[in-house]
């Protein structure tokens, strides 16, 4: 199982607040049936309306890991295929002022690090971009810091905040769900399955039918 201690990389605003789930996956893209191929379809209505100039559209901003945001991202419904977009374009994660609770609780078991600073912090963050879109960001997952560095200088940092649990299933490793299910092994797995009362009900019914 992978463990996520940190995350290093150059950095992108997306402007505003209260960006819900129906823009960061428009829902007609839900009726997919499997969880793979969102990537190229994140704001795609909101990249349409931009013609070409909308922050994921834009060159430069293409292979940028960590995205920075507003108050209250990924409001609206609970959709986990928003973060199934993001994941797939490529943002391993996102600093932002707030975040919605269940956008915040889909993202975690994706390995999507979301970690939250202060207004001044993530002004800050947007005005250094502006400067100096070289800058790189650094999210250390172990003291809970970030720093932003300028020309291989630290140009300022801070503490930045994540639920306990969520900074807990990053560092060791066990917030891929199904990695941590499988590895207790097949023999564990079946023994809890045969003894869950609706799978037994269920056995039972098929060999009555049999």
């Amino acid at each position: 199982m992978e463990k996520i201690l940190q995350v290093l990389g150059r950095a992108f605003c997306l402007p505003g607040k209260d960006v819900d789930t129906d823009r960061i996956i428009p829902a007609r893209y839900l009726k997919m049936i499997t969880a793979s191929g969102f990537g190229p379809h994140v704001f795609e209505d909101d990249r349409a309306a931009a013609k070409g100039n909308h922050p994921f559209d834009l060159t430069q901003n293409h292979g940028r890991p960590i995205l920075v945001v507003g108050e209250n991202f990924g409001c609206g419904s609970s959709r986990e295929h928003a973060v199934w977009a993001l994941v797939q374009w490529g943002i391993q994660a996102i600093i932002g002022e707030s975040f919605a609770g269940i956008f915040r609780g889909n993202s975690a078991p994706n390995g999507l690090v979301c970690v939250d600073v202060s207004h001044d912090f993530r002004a800050r963050m947007a005005e250094t971009l502006t400067r100096d879109d070289e800058a790189e960001f650094e999210i250390d997952l172990r003291e809970m810091r970030f720093s932003v560095l300028q020309n291989d200088i630290t140009g300022f940092g801070g503490l930045c905040s994540m639920p306990e649990e969520h900074r807990e299933m990053f560092i060791t490793g066990m917030w891929n769900t199904t990695a941590a299910l499988l590895s207790v092994g097949e023999d564990a797995i079946e023994r809890v399955a045969l003894n869950l009362p609706y799978i037994m009900a269920g056995a039972d019914k098929g060999g009555a039918n049999e």
